[in-house]
């Protein structure tokens, strides 16, 4: 896949954990179902990689070991050759975020990979703060990866709030995920009870819903013709509940969110609350930024 006249660009964040080898997986079937390029980022802690370089000063000249830069780009390119993809490999001394952060702009990326290991809570600290800051702050896309690969992605999800920041996540799916099932997903108030004319105020919400959604998919950049061929979910209730059920329920590979930062879906969604989809929802889940 080409954006203009340029090879589409994919990074891997990597800290060469078991937790990662999903990531691993995901990001090589993008790059070959693409024809892309895959950069794979590594952080060495700084203090970790001093300690290591004290420690190695004490053994006998024949057991001193190679770099550390050198030791983990050799593992992982035989990780990659086992994959049967070529790829770059960039090990910096930062913070996994900062370092990521940097790769991303410096080698202008169009989507940043990486996993995380929902059922390790230590896994889930390290690796979901590190997750949850590129989501606030990187430019392009941060695909965060839970499932065994399993082919290209069947169904996509995109949720909305009709925000421009919701239509770049249509615009996205639409433009990388346009072959698959494309799903169209909006919760909205749940207001009024089930007596006294109860029934009636849902079926308006509904009805504003469905006229929002209309208007939603005609002002995005997507065709009438694909526009059609878009499922549409609409149900009364709070998305933070009803999203992961539905995913359950629908079998859905993948989820997209849009994001401004501090607003958009991931503000809307009670702050935190969406922030934690990003960890606990059962399938793959990417954050949009409008450009």
């Amino acid at each position: 896949m080409t954006q203009g006249n340029e090879t589409i660009r994919l990074l891997l964040a990597s800290d060469m954990s078991a937790r990662c080898d999903r990531a691993l997986d995901r990001a090589s079937q993008l790059a070959k179902q693409w024809g892309g390029e895959l950069l794979v980022v590594h952080a060495i802690d700084p203090s970790e990689a001093a300690k290591a370089s004290r420690f190695a000063g004490a053994l006998p000249s024949w057991r001193q070991p190679e770099q550390w830069t050198a030791t983990v780009t050799r593992r992982l390119q035989s990780d990659l050759q086992d994959e049967g993809i070529s790829a770059s490999v960039l090990v910096v001394d930062d913070t996994p975020a900062s370092a990521v952060l940097g790769a991303a702009k410096q080698h202008d990326v169009a989507l940043i990979i990486g996993g995380i290991a929902k059922d390790d809570p230590i896994g889930r600290i390290q690796l979901g703060s590190t997750v949850d800051r590129l989501a606030r702050e990187a430019e392009a896309p941060v695909l965060t990866v839970r499932r065994r690969v399993q082919g290209p992605y069947r169904h996509v999800v995109v949720a909305t709030d009709f925000s421009p920041a919701s239509r770049a996540a249509l615009e996205t799916a639409v433009r990388w995920f346009g072959d698959g099932k494309l799903s169209l997903f909006h919760a909205y108030p749940s207001t009024g009870s089930t007596f006294d004319g109860g029934h009636a105020i849902a079926d308006a919400w509904r009805a504003v819903a469905a006229s929002q959604c209309d208007t939603f998919l005609s002002e995005s950049g997507v065709s009438a013709e694909v526009s059609q061929g878009i499922s549409l979910i609409l149900e009364r209730g709070h998305p933070e509940v009803l999203l992961p059920d539905y995913v359950r329920f629908a079998d859905v590979d993948l989820v997209i969110l849009g994001t401004n930062g501090r607003s958009g879906l991931l503000k809307a969604l009670l702050g935190s609350t969406a922030e934690n989809l990003l960890h606990t929802l059962d399938c793959d889940t990417m954050i949009v930024r409008p450009q």
